[in-house]
C-alpha cells in the first residue's frame, strides 16, 4: 500500500508540474517579446493609439502597457501636445513591472492624404560629379578621374575658397588668370564627408580653355506623388530620397520647387521590367511649393496657400506604425490625367524595425482595375498614401522588380516628423 501512496503522489507530482511547465510555456509563446524589445524605437504614437494601447491588447493577454498616472496631462493646447512626451509602462498580469519607455506623440492627429502626381526640381549645393571627359593635352588625352583625385559621385563646394553654385562656375573659376596652370585646392563632399584636395587642371588644347575633364550636373527633376499635407501647409511626398539618376547619390539639396504634373500615359510593369508613369510639367510656370528636405524619407516643404494641391486632397486620421496590420487597405494615387483616384491594396507584412527606413511594410496590389491599367506599382507611384481602416498610415516607396504587383511601403510617422 506504502508503494502505492508513493507512486500516486509522484504521478500527482509529475502532472502538477507539468502543468506548470506547460502554463509557462504558453504564457512565454504568447508574450510578444520582439515587439516590446523594439518599441524602444517606436517613439512616435498618435494621441488615439496612446489612449488605445491597453485596450487592444497589442501586446497580447499578459503583458499589459499603460501610460504612468504621473505623466497623465492636460494636452488640449497644440504646443503643449508637442512637447508631451508620456512614458508608457509594461507589466506582466498588470502585476510585474517589466520595463518602461518614453515616447513622443505625432504632431499631427489629422492630415491632408494626397494621392496628386507632381512634379518636382531639385537644385544641387554644389555640383555633382557624373562621370569623366577626356582632355587633349599637349602631351596627349588625359582621364582626370584616373587617379581617383576627384571620384563620381563627389559634390564640389569650392575651388580656391570661390562657392562652386552651377556648371558654368567651373570654367569660370579655373580660367581666372590667378588660376591657369597651377594646382588649385577643391573642397568637396564625397559620401557625407567634407573632404579638402587638390588638383591641377589640364590644358585643352582644342578649346585652349583649362579643363578639370569631368561630367558635372547641378539639378535633377522628375515625378512623383504627393503623400500629405499637414498643419501650415507642411507637405511631404515619395517616402525615398530623390537620387542622382547616374551616381544614384542622394542629392545634396541647395533649394527646389514642386509644380502640377499632367500624366500623358503609363508603361505597363511586368516582371524583371518596372513600368513608369509617363508625365509633363513645365518648370518655372505656377509653381506649388518649395522643397527644403531631401532625406530617406522623402522630400519635405511647403505649398503655396493658393495651391490647387489642398483642395485636390482629402483629409484622414493619421495612424502610426502601431495601427498598421497585415491586411485589407488602400491607395490613393493618380495615373490619369490629374484625377485621383483610390485602389486595393494588401498589407502582406509589417517590420517592427530597429532603425528608420523606407522598407516598413510589404504592399500587394490586390485591385484588378489597377493591374489592368498599370501592371501594379509603377516608377512615379512612390508617395502614393496607405490608407487602412480609415487612416493614413504610410506611403508607397519602392517596386518589387520580380513582381510588379507587390512593392515596399514606409511608416507615415517616419515621415510626419521631418
Amino acid at each position: 500500500m506504502a508503494n502505492v501512496k508513493t507512486k500516486r503522489k509522484k504521478w500527482l507530482f509529475t502532472i502538477v508540474f507539468l502543468c506548470i511547465i506547460g502554463i509557462i510555456v504558453y504564457v512565454v509563446v504568447n508574450i510578444p517579446f520582439s515587439k516590446i524589445v523594439i518599441f524602444d524605437n517606436l517613439s512616435y504614437v498618435t494621441q488615439g493609439e496612446l489612449e488605445n494601447l491597453k485596450q487592444e491588447d497589442y501586446f497580447g493577454p499578459f503583458i499589459s502597457a499603460q501610460v504612468k498616472e504621473s505623466e497623465v496631462v492636460n494636452t488640449s493646447s497644440q504646443n503643449d501636445k508637442n512637447e508631451y512626451e508620456p512614458e508608457i509602462e509594461f507589466k506582466l498580469f498588470n502585476l510585474i513591472p517589466i520595463k518602461s519607455k518614453k515616447v513622443k506623440l505625432i504632431k499631427s492627429d489629422k492630415v491632408l492624404a494626397g494621392g496628386t502626381a507632381i512634379g518636382l526640381v531639385l537644385k544641387t549645393d554644389g555640383v555633382l560629379i557624373v562621370g569623366s571627359s577626356l582632355v587633349s593635352t599637349p602631351e596627349g588625352e588625359v582621364d582626370v578621374l584616373e587617379d581617383n583625385v576627384l571620384q563620381v559621385g563627389d559634390i564640389i563646394k569650392q575651388i580656391e575658397n570661390e562657392t562652386v553654385e552651377n556648371v558654368s562656375n567651373i570654367s569660370k573659376i579655373i580660367n581666372e588668370e590667378k588660376n591657369k596652370n597651377r594646382e588649385l585646392e577643391i573642397k568637396l563632399l564625397r559620401k557625407g564627408k567634407e573632404i579638402t584636395t587638390r588638383v591641377k587642371p589640364c590644358y585643352d588644347v582644342k578649346s585652349e580653355d583649362y579643363k578639370l575633364g569631368v561630367w558635372v550636373r547641378d539639378d535633377a527633376s522628375g515625378i512623383g506623388t504627393l503623400t500629405f499635407i499637414s498643419e501650415n501647409n507642411r507637405f511631404g511626398a515619395l517616402g525615398h530620397p530623390i537620387c542622382d539618376s547616374d551616381t544614384k547619390n542622394k542629392i545634396s539639396l541647395k533649394e527646389g520647387k514642386i509644380y502640377n504634373c499632367s500624366i500623358l500615359g503609363v508603361n505597363k510593369g511586368r516582371a524583371g521590367t518596372p513600368g513608369e508613369i509617363k508625365g509633363l510639367f513645365m518648370q518655372g510656370k505656377k509653381e506649388q511649393g518649395v522643397i527644403e528636405k531631401n532625406n530617406d524619407y522623402g522630400v519635405f516643404g511647403n505649398v503655396t496657400s493658393d495651391s490647387n494641391l489642398i483642395s485636390n486632397s482629402k483629409e484622414y486620421e493619421v495612424g502610426g506604425r502601431l495601427s498598421v496590420k497585415p491586411g485589407k487597405a488602400q491607395i490613393r494615387c493618380c495615373i490619369d490625367g490629374g484625377k485621383v483616384e483610390t485602389f486595393d491594396i494588401e498589407i502582406i507584412k509589417t517590420n517592427f524595425q530597429n532603425y528608420s527606413n523606407d522598407k516598413s511594410m510589404v504592399i500587394r496590389v490586390t485591385d484588378e482595375e489597377l493591374i489592368k491599367r498599370t501592371g501594379g506599382i509603377v516608377q512615379g507611384m512612390s508617395g502614393s498614401p496607405i490608407i487602412q481602416e480609415g487612416k493614413i498610415v504610410g506611403a508607397v516607396t519602392h517596386v518589387f522588380v520580380s513582381d510588379p504587383c507587390k512593392g515596399f511601403g514606409v511608416y507615415i510617422d517616419w515621415m510626419l516628423n521631418q
